[in-house]
């Protein structure tokens, strides 16, 4: 069950940096859910409401401590007047869709995403009829991966950024996810936040730091890994991946 003091971090919450203070003790930085999907724009078929994560120091969030933030199998989407389940599709960790289901007819619906209390944390309209940009596959230029060692006050440890270069970020994309090629198979490492006008250098990944945390499951890609990338809509839609890069 989500707190009711979490809604205002979920709907909206403020992602903190990543630095440690160089003193002993700092405020544990933790992850609450956080809804990417605008409001104000129809949710069409296929798609559903995006939810990633955010970084906050508010306790509320140890309801999510050990577990995908994103992830919440007792959210509820109430369509029209019907209380439904939607399908939760984990697209990488610290992302997931929920989608709502086909819907009944031609005109558009009012979806509301609710917690597992009921409170109301996101409404939205959204409709049977296809739309919205096609993304392209993204075309990657070049994936590093570096790690460095690092000391701040009483704190050491190994600090890992990867950075992915691309030719463009597509007006519609909201999210780059990164996925590890193995015989054909892939798998979903980490991911970013993109938006429109972002600079085509984009940090996929990067170590939460000595008071920081992160979902289960995120990692980094390594120097060697054979790698593809694809766009996420606000709708939870992916694009093509792009071709196989491998991370120097």
């Amino acid at each position: 069950m989500v707190p009711r003091s979490l809604v205002s971090v979920i709907v909206a919450a403020v992602a903190l940096g990543h630095a440690s203070p160089a003193y002993p003790k700092c405020a544990r930085v933790l992850l609450a859910p956080q809804v990417i999907t605008h409001g104000a724009d129809t949710i069409p078929a296929h798609g559903g409401v995006l939810v990633g994560f955010a970084k906050t120091t508010d306790d509320a969030a140890e309801a999510f401590v050990g577990r995908d933030p994103a992830m919440n199998a007792d959210w509820p989407l109430t369509v029209g007047r019907r209380k439904v389940r939607p399908r939760v599709e984990q697209l990488a960790p610290g992302l997931a869709v929920y989608r709502p289901g086909a819907l009944r007819g031609a005109r558009p619906t009012t979806i509301t995403l609710r917690d597992g209390k009921g409170g109301r944390l996101a409404a939205f309209s959204a409709t049977s009829r296809t739309g919205g940009v096609d993304l392209p596959a993204p075309v990657v230029i070049q994936l590093t991966s570096t790690s460095s060692a690092q000391s701040k006050g009483r704190w050491s440890g190994v600090r890992t950024t990867a950075t992915a270069v691309v030719d463009r970020v597509p007006d519609g994309a909201a999210a780059l996810i990164v996925y590890r090629e193995t015989a054909g198979a892939a798998t979903a490492l980490t991911w970013a936040r993109v938006g429109a006008g972002a600079s085509p250098t984009i940090e996929v990944y990067a170590t939460p730091g000595r008071c920081g945390t992160e979902p289960d499951g995120l990692t980094p890609p390594q120097p060697g890994d054979s790698v593809v990338l694809a766009w996420v809509d606000q709708f939870g839609r992916l694009s093509p991946r792009s071709t196989v890069v491998v991370v120097k």
